[in-house]
């Protein structure tokens, strides 16, 4: 078998480069794009991968040891007679192989940066320079800039409208609420002013087609955009087949291939459901919740965050009475504590209980409404029965939904996607962004992510987040 000396190719503008790691030994089989070292300078860490696959007959360096372009790694033995050494992969120069942000640690992981060839010959119904997935304020941000700059771009979103969680069923629609409950809020105080209203009189149905059209407004804005900047946008759910194609399964049940030279990943992220709650239709995520189904005389919320108490405000002024239940010492967690000691007071009296260290620990559905059982820290036992549960602890990402390891992105094993500085994640030309490369899930922060990945593909070496 002949002998093939594995060199480092080029890394950009980094000179005598450290070996901090060294990731194989003699005799190991190692793949094609398999990482064989771990290099650190002062900018960044990254992995160097093997070029060829084959068995690692001799080391040629050591920890500490300094490396550039062109020093030889390892040498391999071919896996086959007829191998072909596969060019060096070139790593942008720049911030391009900086270590990767991930939530699930909080620091630096000195991620490895995939090499991937040549696109397959998979069949296409579709191809663009840039891909785009999910439609959120990340997503449509990044189409939009990518268009601006002259890339040719789709956009895959799986709802029938652009906008994501945030216009669809999250901050515009519960703001909308909101505004409404605010005003009849406000309200109810001219009666110390010598002015008085009789209670209103809600109307559910007018009142979800106010939030319906204040939704539709903006998601057709977002639509038109689109279509002026020639964005083509697919509906349907995403997989990657490929590193250079998207399996799209569209609404009426039929499968579309799109091929990409470079993606953004913006799938976003869903409500976390509690395993031991039933399934009943009276215990809602905040998506429920802003269905408006029912006008209920009695509410639990499940988290004491801000977007359980912005629908349980809403439910509250709509005549329902709260509790809260909280496994924190305090609501709204990672928010100023004097801000919401004002807050709390000036909402004290929407609350029939304030459970905070307290845990949810069962449910069951009657027909009288939804028994939940709670424990508080010190052991204390007790309970409650509701007309309306909403279920708010939180937000889990989409990054194992996606098939992402077809591509081969590395996935955290809570579903969040590592990045870079330039929103890279390990493989050069596929970019993540929004709530899917971890906290804080905001949707400014998402579109200025977005804005950094479109230009970083579009050949911008120099932005970054």
């Amino acid at each position: 078998m002949p002998l093939i000396d594995i060199a480092v190719p080029d890394i950009g503008d980094f000179k005598d480069v450290a070996v901090i790691e060294v990731l194989v030994k003699p005799g190991d089989s190692v793949k094609a794009e398999q990482s064989l070292i771990s290099v650190e300078s002062d900018k960044a860490s990254m992995e160097i991968p093997s070029s060829a696959a084959g068995v690692v007959k001799e080391i040629k360096v050591a920890v500490g040891d300094k490396v550039n372009q062109g020093s030889v790694i390892v040498v391999l033995e071919a896996a086959h007679p007829n191998t072909v050494r596969a060019e060096p992969v070139e790593v942008p120069a720049g911030a391009s192989t900086g270590s990767a942000r991930t939530e699930e640690s909080g620091a630096s992981t000195g991620s490895a940066r995939t090499a991937v060839g040549a696109p397959t010959d998979m069949a296409a119904d579709l191809e663009c320079e840039l891909l785009v997935l999910g439609a959120g304020p990340g997503g449509y941000s990044a189409a939009f800039r990518g268009a601006d700059l002259g890339l040719k771009t789709v956009l895959v979103e799986r709802f029938p409208t652009l906008g994501g969680v945030c216009l669809n069923v999250g901050c515009i629609p519960s703001k909308a609420l909101l505004h409404v409950a605010a005003v009849m809020d406000e309200v109810k105080h001219f009666a110390d002013l010598g002015i008085a209203f009789e209670s209103p009189k809600v109307d559910l149905g007018k009142l979800l087609a106010h939030k319906n059209k204040v939704v539709g407004k903006l998601t057709g804005g977002l639509a038109a955009m689109a279509k002026m900047r020639k964005v083509t946008v697919v509906q349907g759910s995403g997989e990657f087949a490929d590193a250079h194609h998207l399996k799209v399964s569209t609404a009426d049940g039929k499968t579309q291939i799109i091929r990409f030279a470079k993606a953004i990943i913006a799938a976003g992220s869903e409500a976390v459901k509690l395993p031991f709650l039933p399934a009943d239709e009276r215990i809602v995520t905040s998506t429920g919740a802003l269905q408006l189904r029912q006008q209920p005389k009695s509410m639990l919320v499940i988290g004491g965050g801000i977007i359980g108490l912005e629908m349980g405000t809403v439910y509250s002024t709509l005549g329902a009475r709260l509790d809260v239940v909280e496994m924190m010492d305090g609501l709204m967690q990672g928010a100023d504590r004097d801000l919401v000691k004002v807050w709390q007071k000036m909402n004290a009296h929407r609350f029939e209980r304030l459970m905070l260290k307290t845990k949810t620990v069962g449910a069951e559905a009657r027909p009288e409404g939804i028994r939940v059982m709670f424990e508080g820290l010190d052991g204390s036992k007790s309970e409650g029965l509701y007309d309306l549960v909403l279920q708010a602890v939180g937000r889990t990402p989409n990054g194992k939904k996606l098939a992402a390891d077809k591509a081969g992105v590395t996935v955290g094993e809570r579903g969040y996607i590592p990045v870079d500085a330039q929103m890279r994640t390990n493989v050069p030309h596929i970019f993540a962004i929004g709530d899917i490369v971890g906290q804080p899930m905001l949707a400014h922060k998402a579109v200025h992510e977005a804005h950094v990945a479109a230009e970083v593909a579009a050949g911008d070496e120099k932005a970054q987040f």
